[in-house]
């Protein structure tokens, strides 16, 4: 075997003979519980952080306390513990934590209240001395007694998580009645009261002491990195003894929340913690031990579908596993199948103490998923009111203004923070009803660039920004209250805008995409506050990649409305626009066209600025029209086209240009010249006289039988236009060419045809036509699509037209 499993690379032979020989040493484990084999597993995986076969070494555990009797499991358990308590130093600190935290603890949080109160009554004594020992000596003395007490925590945690109240907490239970006598002859707890309280209490005392040691400057990185280990088990030991005896939130803060100064002691604040902006860079999921005691109410807790990709999930915080009795008794009888189906359907219920969090440096924070374990634990047991509405006046419970109170301290250092929104991120709907509290605060923190370390629009702040503008979408909630909040919504905008572009194409496409959410969702809020000198800054932009993301952002600025006109007389913003349909990029200059066509309709009301813009566009097309480049000429299309989406009326002056020479385009670039025909069939309806000459020569007829749906439906529109102006023989040769299409398969097309003979039945004196076009309405009564029966059946059946009774005899 290697020394450690991470030297076999991923995909190898090597690496799957490894993981196969490994798997039957577990299979061994789970069906004997053997002593020795336990040893074996243990003392391989422990070497490194994390096994390449964790997972199952975790899921083999929890079956071999399903599978065998209390008499082996304790023998075997005793093994883990032998290594934990050894004061040779044989085992280093890494080794020992490693033992407690991922084999003693899955196997007692999977075991039976038998099991958990033999074990626990032998090791129960030493485990309240350890918690109650002194630090003393120098670093090395230290060390051990640091060691002794993050693993005693650790078992005192699994303790409440296993045994309900009356076990841990109350006058009378075999466990509470020991520790009483410990506590009393060591002089431990001098205070007890002979309740059965004694052993909660001289544990909420000692982490509350405990919670002020620190290490002296100029110690041992691993010396500070045990410290910081130490006070995440006296932490999470806290959350485990407070969720088991307590169920009033006020306790919960007090207890959990209310120290700031805890939050300095579990987080690294002398690392940088950097945020990759690729998402796929993401490290992946990671399971999460949690000792959290639950009740069977939990189950109710509604799972929540989070609109971003990185927020918990699968968290099945929902059974109480406590009540189960995994003894060999249990099995007597069953067959082997009977047993397996039996350990599997209970490995279901062992889920409840896993949580899924995300594997980054924060997610994977010792103690997040306990927090994030006793955030949703508080509130599945209603501890707090929460709001169904009038959000904007809902009052936070005392512990979200704690961590509210960390987020807006200016001393608290930045990891801090990042931990405190983490936590957030991964019960979000927990604070959607208190959304008004915490919106401000964290666009605050978004706003000043403080969170990324870098002006990058990065996985975190981009789920942070998700989650916000999801807040807001659920309860109506915007940062519109004050001009400081509103000051905190544009400064995210601006943030955004600088930091928008990024060369890769999908993740671009993402931030334009937040742009445009946090626009549209905060528009209130931001309305005439946009950032012009950074706008001109991304127009004006002559590095390589960057030329299209200023339009889009302008594209995105003009279609919600976001700027005064006044702001945009500026000939330079305008120039820099234009200047982008040379772009030899197709997105870009398309993007350029459209944005052109938006800034026209938004500006035709100054004429002092708008004729200029006009002026300096149409040279541009005229230059490319006039161009005997095909390449120039294509360009010529696609601008006017992407333009004549905002602004149709730059379509009459350059129609000449391409409206008879259809014939010779196909595909995308006929579809959209036929749009830009229909975006002006006015122009000729000025002389009627000659509508018989242009139709024919633009080849309108050829499009409404050519065999295109898409062409065909624009056909029929531009028909429709101008149907009204032809005379009535005209009329009759269009409607004979058309009238087939009724049976056409496309029923969108075929609504439009019943259109056509609609209009024409009632407009028309004469009775040739009016008798095509009640034929082919007919046609509509037995339409395989229902709606075009329905409007036709309307149709038919309005008083102006036939009487019902007439019209069911003719039906």
């Amino acid at each position: 075997f290697p020394v450690k499993s991470l030297e076999l690379k991923e995909g190898t032979l090597e690496l799957n003979e490894y993981q196969s020989i490994f798997r039957i040493f577990l299979k061994v484990l789970e069906e004997r519980a053997s002593p020795v084999i336990f040893y074996l597993v243990l003392s391989v995986a422990c070497r490194e952080e994390e096994h390449v076969c964790e997972t199952d070494i975790q899921d083999s555990i929890f079956k071999m306390m399903n599978k065998n009797s209390t008499d082996v499991l304790v023998k075997t358990l005793n093994v883990a513990w032998e290594i934990f308590d050894e004061s040779s130093g044989e085992f280093s600190s890494n080794i020992k934590l490693a033992t407690v935290s991922r084999f003693l603890l899955p196997a007692l949080l999977s075991a039976s209240s038998h099991l958990i109160i033999v074990f626990y009554k032998e090791k129960l004594e030493r485990l309240l001395k350890v918690v109650g020992d002194i630090l003393r000596g120098g670093e090395e003395s230290k060390v051990k007694t640091l060691t002794s007490k993050c693993g005693s925590f650790l078992l005192f945690g699994a303790l409440y998580s296993k045994m309900d109240q009356a076990q841990v907490h109350s006058k009378g239970s075999e466990l509470t009645t020991l520790a009483a006598d410990v506590l009393r002859i060591s002089n431990l707890f001098p205070q007890g009261k002979g309740d059965g309280k004694e052993m909660s209490s001289f544990l909420v005392k000692s982490i509350t002491e405990s919670r002020k040691e620190t290490f002296q400057e100029g110690c041992s990185e691993d010396f500070k990195n045990l410290f910081r280990t130490f006070h995440c088990s006296i932490q999470n030991c806290m959350i485990s003894v407070i969720s088991c005896i307590q169920n009033i939130e006020k306790l919960y803060n007090h207890f959990i929340f209310k120290d700031g100064s805890i939050w300095a002691t579990i987080i690294d604040t002398e690392k940088e913690i950097k945020f990759e902006m690729e998402q796929e860079q993401l490290k992946t999921r990671r399971r999460q031990l949690v000792t959290i005691r639950q009740n069977a109410q939990d189950s109710t807790m509604p799972a929540t579908n989070y609109i971003q990709s990185h927020y918990l999930s699968d968290s099945s915080l929902s059974q109480d596993i406590g009540h189960y009795d995994f003894t060999s008794s249990l099995n007597e009888g069953l067959s082997d199948t009977a047993i397996t189906a039996r350990v599997n359907e209970q490995l279901s219920s062992v889920a409840c103490h896993f949580l899924e969090l995300e594997g980054d440096e924060l997610g994977s924070h010792p103690c997040m998923a306990q927090f994030v374990a006793v955030v949703k634990h508080m509130e599945s047991k209603q501890m707090y009111p929460v709001p169904t509405g009038s959000f904007s006046e809902a009052d936070p419970p005392l512990w979200m203004k704690s961590i509210l109170g960390v987020l807006q301290c200016d001393e608290n250092h930045r990891n801090v923070k990042l931990f405190i929104l983490k936590l957030i991120l991964s019960c979000p709907e927990v604070f959607t009803p208190f959304s008004k509290t915490f919106l401000v605060p964290i666009l605050t923190l978004i706003g000043s660039g403080s969170l990324t370390g870098s002006e990058v629009i990065n996985y975190f702040v981009s789920d942070l920004l998700i989650m916000l503008l999801s807040w807001s979408t659920q309860t109506g909630v915007i940062p519109d209250g004050s001009e400081m909040e509103k000051m905190s919504a544009v400064r995210v905008l601006s943030f955004l805008m600088r930091n928008i572009h990024h060369d890769r194409r999908d993740i671009l496409r993402h931030n334009l995409e937040l742009l445009r959410s946090v626009l549209e969702i905060w528009k209130p809020c931001m309305v005439n506050r946009v950032d012009m000198d950074i706008l001109e800054r991304l127009l004006s932009s002559s590095q390589q990649g960057e030329e299209g993301s200023g339009v889009q952002v302008l594209a995105a600025l003009l279609v919600n409305e976001m700027i005064d006109p006044e702001k945009l007389t500026d000939q330079k913003l305008a120039l820099s626009l234009i200047s982008r349909v040379d772009n030899k990029y197709r997105k870009v200059f398309q993007a350029a066209a459209e944005t052109c066509g938006m800034l026209l309709k938004l500006m035709r009301n100054k004429p002092s600025f708008f004729d200029g813009l006009k002026s300096n566009i149409w040279r541009k097309l005229e230059k490319l029209n006039n161009s005997k480049s095909a390449d120039d000429k294509n360009r010529f299309l696609e601008v006017l086209y992407f333009m004549h989406r905002h602004y149709p009326e730059c379509v009459k002056d350059f129609s000449q240009g391409f409206q008879y020479t259809l014939k010779f385009k196909t595909g995308i670039q006929l579809s959209q010249c036929l749009e830009m025909l229909l975006a002006t069939t006015e122009s000729y309806l000025e002389y009627p006289e000659n509508l018989r000459s242009e139709l024919k020569m633009i080849g309108l007829q050829s499009y409404l039988i050519k065999n295109n749906s898409t062409d065909q439906k624009i056909a029929l529109q531009i028909l429709d236009n101008v149907i009204g102006s032809m005379d009535s023989a005209l009329v009759k040769e269009y409607l004979d060419v058309i009238k087939d299409l009724a049976y056409h398969s496309d029923s969108e097309l075929r609504k439009i045809v019943m259109g056509v003979f609609s209009k024409q039945y009632t407009s028309t004196q004469d009775e040739n036509i009016k008798k095509m076009s009640l034929s082919c309405l007919m046609t509509g009564l037995s339409d395989k699509d229902s709606s075009i029966q329905q409007s036709t059946i309307d149709f038919l059946t309005s008083p102006d037209l036939l009487p019902r009774d007439s019209f069911d005899h003719i039906k």
